[in-house]
């Protein structure tokens, strides 16, 4: 998996907390075309135990083309040259007031953060603020960083 499929898996698991572990594996079959979940035969002794939610994942297909159209946008490069900075104190606030001021600046990324806001709010049964995303959004570039500092999620 490339960086970018990295940060797109990342961000998806903060949208959608419940397919968080199975973002990264949900965007590849996504990738290939292949169905997000297969079906085993009643005779197959495999581990693959549990049914997924089928809303889950009508909600991760919904998102997945919008969350991949805000990265293009401008995110992902402001993601990237973030993830990539030598300052030993990134802090995941900087990067927020970074994506906001793109956000602020780009009609076309604001309107792919709020059809984000709006179909999590549908499927949560209570509205989301374009805010509301782009913290996911931050908290999700700070977990794909791998850093050890606090984790400032809000």
């Amino acid at each position: 998996m490339n960086r970018e499929d990295t940060i797109t898996a990342t961000i998806l698991g903060e949208l959608i907390p419940e397919l968080e572990y199975a973002a990264p594996v949900l965007l590849e079959r996504s990738d290939r075309g292949d169905p997000l979940v297969g079906t085993t035969s009643p005779t197959d002794p495999g581990f693959e135990t549990g049914a997924v939610d089928s809303v889950l994942l009508e909600l991760f297909k919904s998102l997945l083309p919008y969350v991949k159209l805000v990265l293009s946008w401008g995110v992902l490069r402001i993601i990237q040259a973030w993830l990539s900075s030598q300052r030993q104190s990134r802090q995941q606030s900087d990067l927020l007031s970074m994506l906001n001021l793109l956000l602020s600046e780009n009609a076309k990324l604001r309107q792919a953060v709020e059809k984000i806001a709006e179909l999590l709010g549908r499927s949560d049964g209570e509205p989301v603020s374009t805010e509301d995303v782009m913290k996911s959004i931050a908290a999700a570039a700070f977990r794909a960083g791998g850093t050890d500092s606090d984790d400032e999620r809000g």
